[in-house]
């Protein structure tokens, strides 16, 4: 049985083939883009149609390794993805706060700076229209994550979503030194065989780019029931959920705040 993975790239990687009809893996420096063209090419990788950038890194475990210059080249990264002639976007963070290797997407939104509120305010023309929301999970709040995100996509119709959550990887060396951005949306849970509703544009209404850090490695060959694979993370899991949410929510507010320095953008998030 082959771990599971919520990584593009370890998809093509695991099917061992150099090429895939519906599918290209361009690599460049330290960024790999699997594009899924066509239904083939979702069906060999089993991964919707759409991009996938991958943005690899030596660790995240140090401030040094965030702050040089690895947050613009995510904002670079997730800029590419965004839609053109945005005026609005929500940011939603999915997962368990009570579970540090699942803390990613609410922990990212404590570094977001959310604006919405203020952009009435002359003082704040130039701020960019951002909000904010974490989801919870179903076993506390009793509702789909993608309830939740689409009840507030209804309310306050942004031109985009950007989910964040946190993923499974196939192999330890992608544990906290691998970035994956996709236009696809997202499967909260897929990775560790926990399937939720779908996060996409199907299901709200407006394109979803989501982001994700690799928090748990899946062990299924140590297993002894193919139906219940393991999940491990590492021992710097804390570090790697502090810095990741750090550097995807700078990541964002970089993207969106172009006036504003990062140090700026510090000084407001904390």
């Amino acid at each position: 049985m082959e771990n599971r993975t919520d990584l593009a790239l370890e998809s093509y990687e695991n099917i061992n083939k150099t090429k895939i009809d519906g599918a290209k893996v361009e690599i460049n420096n330290n960024t790999t883009t699997v594009t899924v063209f066509n239904e083939n090419g979702a069906k060999e990788l089993n991964k919707p149609i759409g991009k996938y950038i991958t943005y690899s890194m030596p660790s995240m475990i140090s401030d040094s390794d965030i702050f040089n210059g690895i947050i613009n080249d995510i904002s670079l990264i997730l800029k590419d993805l965004l839609p053109n002639k945005i005026s609005s976007v929500l940011v939603a963070g999915v997962g368990n706060l009570d579970i540090t290797a699942d803390a990613l997407g609410p922990k990212s939104n404590d570094y977001v700076l959310a604006t919405r509120h203020l952009l009435d305010n002359e003082i704040f023309k130039d701020f960019f229209d951002v909000s904010s929301v974490s989801t919870g999970v179903l076993g506390d709040t009793g509702i789909e994550s993608a309830e939740i995100i689409k009840g507030v996509v209804d309310t306050i119709k942004p031109s985009c979503v950007i989910v964040i959550d946190a993923l499974s990887a196939g192999s330890k060396e992608r544990l906290g030194t691998t970035v994956q951005l996709s236009n696809t949306g997202i499967s909260p849970g897929s990775g560790v065989g926990n399937h939720r509703y779908e996060i996409s544009k199907n299901t709200l209404g407006v394109p979803v780019i989501s982001i994700g850090i690799p928090t748990v490695l899946s062990t299924a060959m140590l297993s002894d029931d193919d139906n219940r694979p393991m999940f491990v993370t590492p021992r710097e899991i804390d570090k790697i959920i502090e810095q990741g949410s750090r550097l995807i929510g700078m990541a964002i507010n970089v993207s969106f705040q172009k006036h504003l320095s990062i140090t700026d953008i510090l000084s407001l998030v904390g």
